[in-house]
């Protein structure tokens, strides 16, 4: 359990981090706008399909590189000497669809261009499809994240994966709250930057 709890904050440190230094790179043009980055015109298959996988958001080579990055930062572990099962292997997939969900609304906490209460479809345009006041990919990448586990967790007889799941959303979720409260008691986020009308 302290192991589980050590790598979930740790991997929520990074998202902190990879979100902050997006925030920087970004400033209030979400989706890298504005950024000098590749952008594919062609109609290959691939590019067709990245764009479907990404729910119709334009290809950059930035957010390719973002998110290799971060596939890499993941895997690091295998590279230290952990070793390469197929359960480490899915729990690592898992927290890739995770993280990126967890990186990509602490994009919005933390950036005082976008404070919290305009997290909405009518401010957020590159999020073209929302459920419940959430982009719809948040629901879909958390719950891919859970559905790669149960074939394992079927096959063992063995709910662990599942429970493994469940505790690192629910950490997630609380250290979250944690952080709006922070981003907005302390930081006193949303009086940064004054917004046009």
């Amino acid at each position: 359990m302290g192991s589980l709890i050590a790598t979930n904050v740790y991997l929520f440190i990074l998202a902190i981090v990879l979100a902050v230094l997006e925030i920087q790179i970004e400033g209030q043009h979400g989706w890298a706008k504005d950024l000098p980055t590749w952008r594919p015109k062609s109609n290959n298959w691939y590019i067709r399909a990245y764009s479907k996988i990404m729910s119709g958001r334009e290809p950059t080579g930035y957010h390719m590189a973002m998110f290799t990055f971060v596939m890499l930062i993941l895997h690091l572990p295998y590279v230290f000497g952990l070793t390469l099962t197929l359960v480490h292997w899915l729990q690592t997939i898992s927290f890739f669809f995770i993280f990126v969900v967890l990186w990509d609304f602490l994009w919005f906490v933390l950036n005082p261009h976008y404070p919290i209460k305009k997290f909405t479809k009518e401010h957020i345009i590159w999020h073209k499809q929302w459920w419940g006041g959430l982009p719809r990919d948040y629901y879909v990448s958390v719950l891919l994240a859970l559905l790669i586990l149960v074939p394992v967790a079927w096959h063992d007889r063995s709910w662990l994966l599942i429970d493994w799941w469940v505790l690192n959303v629910t950490l997630f979720i609380l250290e979250t709250v944690l952080l709006i409260i922070f981003s907005y008691l302390i930081l006193d986020i949303d009086n940064w930057v004054k917004t046009k009308k």
